[in-house]
């Protein structure tokens, strides 16, 4: 039976979209593919390899880290009494309008238990009450109104006081008209914009905007909006947040790299690639670390922005034909650094505490993962010692500092917020600074490539990439790849992937909105 959530979503247009259907075999018209050489082992790599595997494209995958994975890879992290301990790169969760990265996934899923459901995670504060978005009904409008009638941080006198012309764009996004509207804002003028409180800015889009490893003042706030309507305003799904059972080479890469090889795919990994260049009208040279050449007739680029920089730096005969890929070469479009500090704590936080939480007025700590309490390895270690896995998390730091100090100084905000950890001792730690997180800085949405390069072969795949749909993150990599097999696929008469999404437009996106003037 039908919820009345959901019902009155259908009536409003939010539910799933059928974006690219299936496309038939196209018979006697369908012409060979050739090797495709697919740079970077990411989400984005590996699903447009499986995609064209499948239909018997052979493909090959070039990783230049030691695995599969990219900013989702595991590695084994032995504690001081020799317990061996995966240590995913960082946390991320699964939320269930992934449509396309879930479609992946259900590829070694046959059982659909790889992802489970983490429960409650609130978004907390040292000064305001909690924030429950998971909480609400799952469709809008009914969760928006549900919103405005629970939060703690909207006072009714606040929404009559806001700015009701800027709060429209959040509603009637529409990427035609949103990016113009709003591209030359950052997110964080875009919040001032809106004349809500300090607690209402900090606890409902501040922590949003961060999410996503940006900083609010220097991230565009179309691009908030975007995230804003895939993520609460047109999805179906709520805020429901799924995660693996296990470590996600053990759940997901490992199988995955299974699956692609018993189709024909081959993966090689410690593998950098050093330079491309068209070989041929129909035709790449690829130039590895190691001095040797490949030949292939297509190429896609899968790797993170500040990667595909380098990689098209040293790479001028794609640079000089493509002036979007020039720029990328100049000025990649990457976030800040973002750290990641795992903890082995020698007992237990509270029992009430939540597996994820946010924290809405972060200085550096923005959230807390407890893999204690999902994760089956750190069960197991927390079962027999007693202690507890946690991860902190920021995600927009300041250049050139340690990570060593990062994670300290999250540590100490983590014993601000949940006393009891003060008198935990630190059976071990490990910690990382990351520059591989995609940006989405003011006034960059013209810049940024899509699918398609100005060269024959050459195609892009990732969470930097400019997508014709609304997505983020997991999804937005896995939808890039499927694009870029597609491209591929579609050129040569075979059959492609389908595609899904969440409305491409939002609830207001027939009525007229207003641009905002910068200051």
């Amino acid at each position: 039976m039908v919820s009345l959530s959901r019902l009155v979503g259908r009536l409003c247009g939010v539910a799933p979209r059928l974006q690219n259907p299936p496309a038939a075999s196209s018979g006697s018209t369908r012409v060979p593919v050739g090797p495709v050489l697919v740079v970077g082992g990411g989400i984005a790599g590996v699903t447009a390899a499986v995609v064209l595997a499948e239909r018997g494209v052979p493909v090959r995958v070039y990783e230049a880290a030691s695995q599969l994975g990219g900013r989702l890879d595991a590695t084994v992290h032995h504690l001081p009494d020799g317990t061996a301990q995966p240590v995913d790169h960082g946390f991320h969760g699964f939320f269930r309008q992934y449509y396309n990265w879930r479609n992946v996934l259900a590829r070694i899923d046959s059982t659909g238990t790889l992802l489970r459901p983490l429960g409650s995670y609130p978004v907390i504060s040292r000064r305001w009450p909690d924030e429950q978005f998971d909480r609400l009904p799952s469709t809008p409008p009914i969760s928006i109104a549900a919103l405005v009638a629970r939060s703690p941080s909207l006072r009714l006198r606040e929404l009559i006081r806001a700015n009701h012309r800027a709060a429209h764009h959040l509603l009637a996004f529409d990427a035609g008209h949103t990016y113009t509207w709003l591209d030359h804002l950052s997110a964080e003028e875009y919040m001032a914009s809106l004349n809500l409180s300090e607690q209402a800015r900090a606890m409902l889009f501040n922590v949003f905007a961060h999410s996503f490893f940006n900083d609010a003042a220097r991230m565009s706030a179309a691009e908030m909006v975007a995230m804003f309507h895939f993520y609460f305003l047109a999805n179906p799904e709520g805020l429901g947040m799924d995660a693996p059972h296990a470590d996600y080479q053990t759940a997901i890469w490992s199988p995955l790299q299974q699956y692609l090889e018993r189709h024909g795919g081959h993966v090689r990994t410690n593998t950098p690639i050093t330079r491309l260049r068209p070989a041929s009208p129909t035709g790449w040279q690829i130039d590895l670390a190691s001095g040797e050449q490949l030949e292939t007739a297509h190429v896609i680029l899968a790797v993170d922005a500040r990667s595909a920089g380098t990689l098209l730096a040293r790479s001028p005969e794609v640079t000089a034909v493509d002036s979007r890929l020039a720029g990328l070469a100049e000025q990649p479009l990457a976030g800040p650094p973002y750290a990641v500090a795992r903890y082995w704590l020698s007992g237990d936080v509270h029992s009430h505490r939540a597996p994820f939480t946010s924290i809405g007025d972060a200085k550096l700590l923005d959230s807390i993962a407890l893999y204690h309490r999902f994760e089956h390895h750190a069960r197991r270690w927390h079962n027999h010692t007693g202690g507890a896995v946690v991860e902190l998390h920021a995600y927009a730091c300041p250049d050139h500092v340690t990570a060593e100090k990062l994670g300290q100084a999250m540590l100490t905000e983590l014993a601000d917020l949940w006393p009891e950890t003060h008198q935990l001792k630190v059976i071990d730690q490990r910690c990382h600074v990351g520059h591989d997180a995609a940006g989405f800085p003011v006034g960059a949405h013209a810049r940024r490539p899509g699918i398609r390069s100005q060269l024959t072969g050459l195609t892009l795949a990732g969470d930097w990439i400019n997508l014709p749909i609304p997505a983020a993150l997991m999804e937005r990599a896995a939808t890039s790849g499927i694009m870029a097999a597609n491209t591929i696929l579609a050129s040569h008469g075979h059959p492609t992937e389908p595609i899904w999404s969440v409305p491409t437009r939002g609830l207001l996106a027939h009525t007229r909105a207003q641009p905002i003037r910068s200051g």
